[in-house]
């Protein structure tokens, strides 16, 4: 990280506009918390006996590089190269496809491609790591997803355009987030910021909008390293040793000795992980370097620098060329009409397949081949149909011609947010505003009916009947106050993985499951196929074997949960929503919060994870914005703004914002004001 960090940091300081301003935030900062008394320093710091140290440009590179981190995506070389090696690239194309079932991707599917793309030769043989022990097993872990779209004025009411936003990241107290109006000569911008980024990150001003979706295209890949001995001096690349470079990382820890942490650098990055170390997740392979182009010097705060005072589209466009890493879809929207979508980042040029596999670090046929033109990335302006949206599913389909990645979300949110844009006119922002409400469950609506009458004719017991009858009268929402989507959850899991559990199995552990997508389409296609049937037992199984099994067992294990079918099946009880304080300090998050909602649905909240910031933006003579996080403007919990926005958040309800187009306006929302002043 700290790597990464300095290498943002000197492209950060090349620049005039960048520099100045990642060094007048740094004096703000370090103005306040040098006048900061013990009595007066944060509740946290009080708890954990410890001072603030002083900021520096160089931490506000470390925030840039950990939100990179967090939003590269699920790298899962490891696991898919040893589920390659047992099942071979035949089945891996059945059940990893490129471009999975039912996907309707970002840029509409049949649009063409303007350029010539520049190719890449597939290296022969294909390379298959010799250290099996670094072949561990990962953990699965969710990926960070979001939505956004704009919709032209030929479908809007009011013939202007709407923008609307809802990231979704891990939910915590104090919020991920602030509000924030900037306002100073050439700027006047309103949205949220991170503490820490010298700019609004989310936002709009009078003739211009932006949102942010996480691209999840594939931005870093593994090395396998061949080391000359046990020193680590030199690894063999290309018929020749070379030599690495080591760099010590200090880490201090309250109470205990400073760790001394030596880290191998190769021409490909740094060796993370060395044999005979455990990883901190491990999902990363020993003795393997990180290519990550979050290690490439780059100034995304100049990208979102320039949006902050961007006028039209060829602003955006302007501000976009220096945006690298993490790779975001750039939803767009003006005042002047326009709409667009791009999905933006430093994307490497590639074979199809290239890094979704432990790569081979010793030959340069297996290296990046220069980076995919930046006119050549997805993106699409002004389309026909009147919108543009996102939700982390594929860019674009297979007719694309570069290869970014293929672990990329499932079809159902941005299936739905299209069916809707898609089906209505005369948009209002009250429209918008419902949308991002929406709990429609397109998994449950896909499966369900053909599920029920798998089971239909077979002996239940009355407890199973009950749950039976309220799963065929379920509206496929998945809302709190409804009993419906608790069951229909539980039978899914239950189900998918009497589907995956025997046949992702090996002897060296467990491999890759097949995505939800995949899984219903085998559902849908043949109850006969061949992954039904339970492996570890002598009858051969059909889906409906294991439907009314896996039906059973989510039964069994929802009644041992919560007793009897009744009030404590309710989705919003069983499931609910925490959010904890960012360093789980007990008593200082909300907990148990009974929301609307799923993982798969438009409304994307879960037990620990949601929309961090919601937003609509309706152009017109008169800008309107709407937005709201869930937490408040206040880092203290003594404060009443600490959390005062999560209740509304909960319900659904979004706060129409103050913007202003001075700040020297007066408006009865206002209740208060403080004045800084300079010392003369």
């Amino acid at each position: 990280m700290l790597f990464a960090a300095e290498n943002a940091l000197k492209t950060m300081q090349s620049d005039q506009k960048t520099r100045a301003a990642a060094q007048a935030y740094t004096e703000g900062i370090n103005a306040y918390i040098q006048n900061l008394k013990t009595k007066d320093l944060p509740l946290e710091y009080k708890i954990m006996n410890y001072k603030p140290e002083l900021w520096s440009e160089l931490k506000t590179a470390l925030l840039l590089k950990n939100m990179a981190l967090s939003l590269t995506g699920r790298f899962s070389e490891l696991r898919m190269t040893k589920t390659r090696e047992i099942l071979g690239d035949s089945v891996l194309r059945k059940l990893y496809p490129y471009l999975p079932p039912f996907v309707d991707p970002v840029i509409p599917s049949g649009s063409k491609w303007d350029f010539k793309p520049k190719t890449v030769e597939k290296p022969k043989p294909e390379y298959v790591p010799a250290n099996r022990a670094s072949l561990e097993d990962p953990k699965f872990e969710p990926a960070a997803g979001s939505n956004n779209w704009a919709i032209s004025g030929t479908k809007s009411k009011s013939g202007y355009p709407i923008l609307c936003n809802d990231p979704h990241l891990g939910l915590r107290l104090p919020s991920i987030w602030y509000e924030i109006q900037l306002v100073s000569p050439g700027v006047n911008v309103y949205g949220v910021s991170l503490p820490g980024a010298p700019s609004v990150i989310i936002g709009f001003n009078k003739n211009i909008a932006w949102g942010l979706t996480n691209a999840g295209s594939d931005v870093l890949d593994w090395y396998q390293i061949k080391f000359r001995d046990s020193g680590f001096d030199e690894y063999y690349f290309d018929g020749e040793w070379q030599p690495t470079k080591s760099r010590v990382e200090t880490i201090k820890i309250k109470g205990e000795k400073t760790l001394l942490d030596t880290v191998y650098y190769t021409h490909h990055g740094p060796v993370v992980y060395l044999n005979g170390e455990k990883p901190f997740t491990s999902r990363v392979p020993l003795n393997a370097a990180m290519r990550w182009t979050a290690h490439d010097g780059s100034s995304e705060l100049q990208t979102f620098l320039q949006l902050n005072r961007g006028k039209n589209y060829q602003d955006y466009l302007e501000a976009l060329k220096y945006y690298d890493c993490p790779a975001q879809n750039f939803v767009f929207g003006s005042v002047s009409g326009d709409i667009a979508i791009q999905h933006m980042g430093k994307f490497p040029i590639r074979w199809q397949g290239q890094g979704s596999f432990i790569l081979d670090g010793t030959l340069s046929t297996f290296e990046w081949s220069g980076w995919v033109p930046r006119d050549h990335i997805p993106m699409i302006k002004n389309p026909a149909r009147g919108f543009v949206s996102s939700a982390n599913q594929n860019p674009a389909d297979l007719t694309y011609p570069y290869y970014l990645g293929w672990d990329y979300e499932s079809f159902e949110r941005g299936v739905r947010i299209n069916q809707l844009l898609g089906s209505k006119k005369d948009i209002t922002p009250e429209d918008m505003i419902s949308m991002q409400k929406d709990v429609v469950n397109l998994c449950g609506q896909a499966v369900l009916p053909l599920l029920l009458e798998l089971i239909k004719d077979k002996s239940l017991t009355p407890d199973e009947q009950k749950i039976q009858k309220e799963l065929k009268s379920w509206n496929y929402e998945n809302r709190a106050e409804l009993i419906s989507p608790l069951i229909f959850e539980t039978w899914w899991n239950e189900l998918y993985s009497a589907i995956w559990q025997d046949d992702m199995t090996s002897d060296s552990g467990t491999l890759q499951w097949p995505g939800t997508d995949v899984t219903i389409d085998l559902i849908l296609s043949d109850t006969r196929n061949e992954y039904f049937d339970d492996k570890s037992t002598s009858p051969i199984e059909t889906l409906t074997e294991i439907a009314l099994k896996s039906f059973r067992s989510a039964n069994e294990r929802l009644t041992m949960k919560f007793g009897k079918i009744g009030p404590n099946w309710k989705w919003g009880t069983a499931r609910g929503t925490d959010i904890n304080h960012l360093a789980g300090i007990p008593g200082l998050g909300r907990t148990g919060l009974q929301t609307d909602g799923n993982y798969n649905v438009v409304n994307a909240i879960s037990k620990n994870f949601g929309p961090s910031w919601r937003m609509v933006v309706a152009f017109g003579p008169d800008l309107k914005a709407w937005g709201i996080y869930p937490g408040g403007q206040s880092g203290n919990p003594g404060s009443k703004y600490y959390d005062n926005m999560v209740d509304d958040w909960v319900a659904g309800i979004i706060d129409e914002l103050l913007y202003l187009e001075s700040p020297d306006l007066k408006n009865a929302g206002i209740v208060g004001q403080t004045v800084l002043r300079g010392l003369k």
